[in-house]
């Protein structure tokens, strides 16, 4: 049944877009699959509807996945992850934990009250937790091979240097 709703060429390239990349926005699909943005909203629906994709709202981005393929754990990760600061702070902590804020600022190269707010966003999805060190707070991965399973399965999808150097580095480390 699910085919004939793939039935036709850039539904099909919309659903294969998401399978390999999922967690990306509508105008991120629009822009690497070079078609207008009613074209994308058009086929997005068509396929919510029929539970073919589903998504998940991610402040201001509504971000989609393949309905059975990425699990609740997964979305929330993968929608984080999607985002350059919070990627790059999950992998400064995932190489460096335990960092403090000032460490995380001083490598992120982004003003506190940014990082702090970063921060609040990757605790509040159960990412990241702060640990008390005495009057400093540090900040450790909650789930570290969950999310590194993440980065490798989708390193080439993210288009990022720091995650191709990072998955590069781990893979090299023999951590995996």
């Amino acid at each position: 049944m699910k085919e004939d709703y793939l039935a036709l060429e850039t539904r099909k390239k919309i659903y294969d877009l998401i399978a390999n990349s999922p967690g990306l926005h509508k105008r991120q699909i629009a822009r690497q699959l070079n078609m207008s943005l009613s074209t994308i909203d058009y086929h997005l629906h068509y396929m919510e509807k029929r539970a073919i994709i589903t998504s998940k709202q991610d402040g201001k981005y509504k971000r989609y996945f393949i309905a059975e393929k990425v699990s609740p754990v997964d979305k929330r990760i993968l929608s984080i992850l999607r985002q350059e600061t919070p990627r790059k702070i999950v992998i400064f902590l995932i190489e460096n934990p335990r960092a403090i804020h000032k460490e995380i600022c001083q490598h992120i190269k982004k003003a506190p009250s940014t990082i702090s707010f970063h921060l609040k966003k990757l605790i509040e999805a159960g990412i990241i937790e702060e640990i008390s060190l005495g009057k400093e707070k540090a900040y450790i991965v909650k789930n570290v091979e969950k999310v590194v399973d993440l980065l490798i399965s989708y390193k080439s999808t993210f288009l990022d240097k720091a995650v191709d150097k990072f998955v590069n580095a781990w893979a090299g480390f023999g951590k995996r």
